[in-house]
């Protein structure tokens, strides 16, 4: 069976199809197999006899059409996937994209922390939970429902720290190498951000209380509750995992920056 296209239907006498670059005429009696009636622009499938004469004509329905076109469209884009996954690998290394991707896995889905709220209740939240948090203002409070939070920014800020390493290989500056420290940088800001917010947060809860006691005395228990937030939290397997891969990655911008300096 090849296609063609219907070009006049039967509704004035003989049809006309266009196959492989000619007319070739069609009746409804004799050739026609499907049972809805022929249009015109509606593509069909042919069957021709030894002397290159049409046989039989079936309508190809949409659906059919639709399931092929959607699966060539498939085809085209893994070749082009493939294409440019392969020039991407050469031109950036695989185990530097394998470091990203085992980055971004680390950032999106694995446990950085978890926050000891009760005795007898804890909260994991990935890399990205931590920036919906940092967000928030950086407030412990939000971590039960820190998955209906928004990154804003930092979110946008982590995907450039993801994609940094890539930089370098598609311009000849050497300072673009520290790209690769992108991604550690990234983590010891979010780091000291939250810090920062958690010491800020438990100054203000002391700050009603320092009329009532002494200085001194409330330096002590701003102390002692920064140090007793911080037992509260633990480090997940996503922060390992995600400062070992930053701290490769940076290792080896430091690397090629010295290399590229030493060569200048």
């Amino acid at each position: 069976m090849i296609r063609g296209k219907i070009m006049r239907d039967t509704n004035a006498g003989p049809g006309i199809i266009f196959v492989n670059g000619e007319q070739k005429p069609f009746t409804l009696e004799t050739h026609w197999k499907s049972s809805t009636p022929p249009r015109v622009g509606a593509v069909v499938e042919i069957g021709l006899d030894a002397q290159g004469n049409v046989a039989t004509v079936s309508l190809v329905d949409e659906a059919s059409l639709a399931k092929e076109q959607a699966q060539k469209a498939l085809n085209l884009a893994s070749e082009n996937g493939k294409q440019y996954l392969g020039i991407l690998v050469a031109r950036v290394g695989m185990p530097t994209l394998v470091a990203i991707g085992l980055l971004t896995i680390a950032w999106l889905f694995f446990a950085t922390i978890t926050v000891q709220i009760l005795d007898s209740y804890s909260e994991s939240i990935s890399f990205y939970d931590v920036l919906k948090l940092v967000n928030s203002g950086g407030n412990l409070q939000w971590v039960g429902s820190i998955k209906y939070a928004e990154s804003g920014f930092y979110g946008f800020l982590m995907y450039a720290a993801i994609l940094a390493p890539v930089a370098p290989h598609f311009h000849s500056n050497k300072y673009l190498q520290l790209c690769y420290c992108a991604p550690l940088i990234y983590m010891v800001g979010i780091g000291l951000s939250m810090y920062i917010s958690i010491r800020h947060h438990v100054s203000d809860a002391q700050g009603m209380a320092s009329g009532m006691v002494g200085q001194q005395a409330v330096e002590k228990m701003i102390s002692e509750m920064i140090s007793m937030t911080l037992k509260a939290i633990s480090m997940g397997l996503g922060f390992y995992i995600s400062a070992l891969v930053a701290t490769y990655l940076a290792a080896i911008g430091v690397k090629k920056y010295l290399a590229s300096s030493a060569t200048v």
